[in-house]
């Protein structure tokens, strides 16, 4: 007993001394190491492609916020901010396009860029570019193999206030092209305008014009060929944030900074707009279709109609009902002679020959026409008595009886 005792006493120390250094030597062998995986953008960078742009100029002190555009009772624009429309603004209509203009004018900063179209393309009306004699023109892309070994470089801009330049990739195949610049063929859904406009700078790099800032009224206005470069896959890349920077700042001049506002949905049309630009002729059926239907439902002028009135009488029925009302009258003499004066007139056209006949004659032919007997006839010819109603009944009888067999 005291043997097994003593065994057992070495063999547990051993076990745990064995799994403690398997432990160690198991945790000796494994290697530690964090990897970072990219898992793309969350939350609202999914949808706002512009908010890296936002939250880089708040961290160097400018107020940045983006914006909804012609709400009403919303005005948040100010003389001393700044405005960005990312998309291509298909929601700008002439009346949106000149209050967006009037705002420069009194001192915004407004940053655009427009649907590029290609030089034998009709594009669709921008007010604003078309105001100031601009058009953002698609390049023809060259064939890879005559752009082997050329590297996608991005364009140079030339800086006052520090040494050398700064670099910005804009779209190589978009360029913006001025109204001096206009050739016949070129622009055709675009009047040339008189170009009276003050060009502050211009990016043109490789003889293509990137970027245009113009001078409106106590405003500025800048057209870029597009807006990639702000975005928040393209942001931190060359010098982007940089520009932006500079872009936000041109309204310095202000005793007190401004807010540099961006907007995301102008890209963007109303389910109307977009079917009244587009099917206009069935949005005319269908307001007419509509109107018609609202015209059918509105009350009606006058009584209604009562649609369970009961069923309209027969004609046999009115004449019964006359009948009635002249025999309570008395009016037996009345109705008998008006039957007897249609009997008459009628053998005027029958047989004319007998108006100058006498009485007994009459009577022998209307027998033999109709064979009835002499009494009857005579009865419903002459008597003018009638006693009870059956009477009168049978002499209406006998004189429809002579009118058929004439």
């Amino acid at each position: 007993m005291s043997l097994r005792n003593n065994t057992s006493r070495f063999i547990v120390p051993l076990l745990i001394i064995a799994v403690v250094g398997l432990a160690w030597w198991g945790y000796s062998m494994l290697e530690f190491r964090i990897e970072e995986k990219d898992r793309g953008f969350q939350g609202e960078a999914l949808t706002n492609d512009y908010l890296a742009a936002e939250y880089f100029l708040r961290s160097m002190g400018q107020s940045a916020e983006k914006i909804s555009l012609f709400i009403e009772n919303e005005n948040h624009l100010q003389a001393n901010d700044t405005l960005l429309v990312a998309s291509s603004r298909i929601s700008f209509d002439r009346g949106r396009s000149r209050e967006m203009l009037d705002w420069v004018e009194k001192g915004g900063h407004l940053i655009i860029t427009g649907m590029a179209a290609q030089a034998d393309e009709v594009g669709r009306h921008d007010y604003i570019l078309d105001e100031l004699g601009v058009k953002i023109r698609r390049q023809e892309i060259e064939d890879e193999d005559e752009g082997e070994g050329e590297e996608d470089l991005p364009a140079n801009l030339d800086v006052l206030d520090e040494e050398g330049f700064w670099q910005v990739d804009f779209i190589d195949n978009q360029e913006i092209v001025l109204a001096g610049d206009f050739t016949d063929d070129l622009i055709a859904d675009i009047a040339k305008p008189d170009f009276q406009h003050e060009i502050i700078w211009s990016i043109v790099d490789n003889d293509t014009t990137y970027g245009v800032q113009f001078k409106l009224g106590q405003g500025h206005l800048t057209v870029l060929s597009d807006m990639k470069m702000f975005r928040n896959r393209y942001i931190d890349e060359y010098d982007h944030a940089a520009f932006l920077y500079s872009l936000s700042n041109v309204q310095a001049g202000f005793s007190q900074s401004g807010v540099f506002y961006y907007s995301l949905y102008e890209g963007q049309i109303s389910l109307f707009q977009w079917l009244w630009n587009n099917a206009y002729l069935l949005m005319i059926s269908i307001l007419i279709v509509l109107v018609t239907g609202l015209w059918g439902l509105a009350p009606r002028f006058g009584p209604i109609i009562n649609v369970h009135q009961p069923i309209r009488r027969r004609f046999l029925d009115h004449l019964s009902a006359a009948g009635n009302y002249h025999w309570r009258q008395g009016n037996y003499s009345y109705l008998l002679n008006e039957v007897r004066q249609q009997l008459s007139h009628q053998v005027k056209l029958k047989y004319p020959e007998w108006t100058n006949l006498s009485k007994n004659d009459q009577l022998n032919h209307f027998s033999d026409l109709s064979q009835l007997e002499r009494p009857a006839i005579e009865g419903a010819l002459f008597d003018t008595n009638v006693e009870h109603t059956s009477d009168f009944v049978n002499k209406v009888k006998t004189l429809e009886k002579l009118r058929k067999s004439l």
